[in-house]
Parts: structure tokens; sequence; C-alpha cells
């Protein structure tokens, strides 16, 4: 069986670790962090790894460690005796294959493997992970290998074309996973600006969250829209504002910003009437 090792056995690395471990697709070797409590936090959760091992007997180097400290991760690494052959893979979205320049003299393969996948709490990380989609940019066999390894733990995978801007396609994931959590939260304070509590507000949208989401996937954004802007409703869209801007200026900016791009999306629809999309953009103008 080939081994493992993580640099950076965080969420994401230890979640990943446990079930390639759990799977019995790779073993899992050394586990390396700046703390040795993280190694053994993450040890105890894996069910398997070495503190203190070494990462040149490693068939997969898997680097997991935060965005800011990923290329002089890298460059750290460029510096050891790795097997030769070795797989050397990141988990960034935002950032790419360029980080791997300092290991061409290495006989090393290397390749991007992004989990499109929220892993705050590992536990459910691993729990849930069937399903999830992992992109894989880089040297071929990286990418053959990994996706095998990816598709044995529940996951599916696809290649990412060469010239993919990493930034703006991490923005656009962005976008609609990370920003869906604070959109959630603006509604349940405006809940509580209207004298509700949270927990009434989640049980009265928990249901159309869920259908909305199932229809934007199943239909496209356009064909899923529903509420005021996508009718054309300029008066309704003015009463929330006025409402908005007394009780929480930012919530009501933050709502002017979403209406005025709901606008846009509503035009593409054609549902309403051009004019009173106009109104509301005007409505809803910055300043």
């Amino acid at each position: 069986m080939k081994q493992l090792a993580i640099i950076g056995p965080g969420k994401v690395g230890r979640s990943l670790a446990r079930l390639f471990h759990e799977s019995r697709v790779f073993g899992i070797g050394a586990l390396i962090a700046s703390r040795a409590e993280t190694v053994r936090e993450a040890a105890t959760f894996i069910g398997a790894g070495i503190e203190g091992g070494s990462i040149g007997d490693a068939d997969i180097i898997l680097v997991a460690v935060p965005d800011p400290v990923l290329e002089s991760t890298i460059t750290e690494l460029a510096r050891d005796a790795l097997k030769p052959g070795a797989i050397i893979a990141h988990c960034s979205g935002a950032l790419g294959t360029d980080l791997f320049e300092g290991l061409s003299d290495k006989s090393v393969r290397t390749v991007c493997a992004h989990p499109v996948k929220a892993f705050s709490d590992p536990e459910r990380s691993a729990r849930t992970f069937a399903g999830t989609m992992i992109t894989l940019q880089g040297e071929a066999s990286a990418r053959a290998e990994m996706a095998e390894a990816f598709r044995a733990i529940g996951g599916q995978t696809l290649d990412l074309p060469d010239g993919t801007d990493r930034t703006l396609y991490h923005a656009a994931i962005v976008f609609m996973a990370n920003h869906l959590p604070t959109l959630v939260q603006a509604g349940l304070e405006t809940f509580e600006q209207a004298g509700m509590s949270r927990e009434d507000g989640l049980a009265i949208t928990g249901p159309i969250l869920r259908d909305t989401l199932e229809a934007v996937l199943e239909k496209g954004p356009a064909a899923a829209l529903t509420g005021p802007v996508a009718r054309g409703d300029a008066m309704t869209v003015a009463r929330h504002l006025e409402k908005l801007s007394h009780a929480d200026t930012d919530l009501a900016a933050l709502y002017a910003a979403l209406a005025r791009a709901t606008a846009d999306l509503s035009a593409e629809k054609g549902d309403a009437a051009v004019e009173s999309l106009l109104a509301i953009r005007e409505l809803t103008k910055p300043g």
C-alpha cells in the first residue's frame, strides 16, 4: 500500500487522511505540523499517522496548509530528499501549479487537488464527503492517480483546463458557497429586527432555502428566480429598503446590492417589465 504524508494535518488534511486510511487507499505515514499537539490530535482523529516521520518515505505528499504559507511550505519541501516518482499535491483552490516550479529539478509529479467542500468540522466533513467534487490540475499521471484515490473514498473528480484562472475559479466558489451562510445570517438579523427569534426564522425559511437551491441546480439561476424583484415589484423593494435603512444601514446596503444584481438576472428571465426593473435599479443605486 502506498504511503501518504500530510503537511498541515488541520481540518482538511485530517479529514482526507481519515477517509484514505479507513478505505485502505493509502497507509498514513508522516504528519507534519508546526505544533506537536496538532499532530497528536490529527493522529487520534485519523486513527493512524507518525509524529516526526520522514516525508522522504512518502509516495504521496498532501500539502494542506493555509494559502498564506503554502508557497513557503513548498519551497521548504524542495530542499528535502523526496522519493522518486512521488506525487506532491496541494489542496488550495485559489493557488495553482506555478507553486511547484521549485520542484522542477526533482523527479516528482505535481498536482493541485482541490476538494470543493466546507471543512469546518472534520468529523462531519469525513461523514458527509461522499459526492464531493475534487478539481484536479497538473501532470496527467498525477491527476489520474489522485482521481482514482479520491473516487475510492466517494468523491467525484474533474480536470481543470491548464489555462484556468484559479483566482477567479476560487472567487466563483466563494460567491456561491461561502457567501450563502452570510446571506442566511443577514436574513436572521432581519427577522430579529422584525421582532422574531432566529429559531423561528430558520424554521420558516428552511424549506424554501432547500427548494430554491434544488431549483437553481435543476433549472439554473434565472429560471429559479422568484420574489418581488423577479416580479418587477418596485413598490415592495422600496418599502423593504425604507424599513431596513432605519433598522440597520449595513443590511440595507447589502439588500440594495443584491436587488440590483437580481434585477439584472430578472431581465434575463424576462417575466418582469423592463420599466419595472429599471425602476428597481434606480432605487438601489449606490449613494
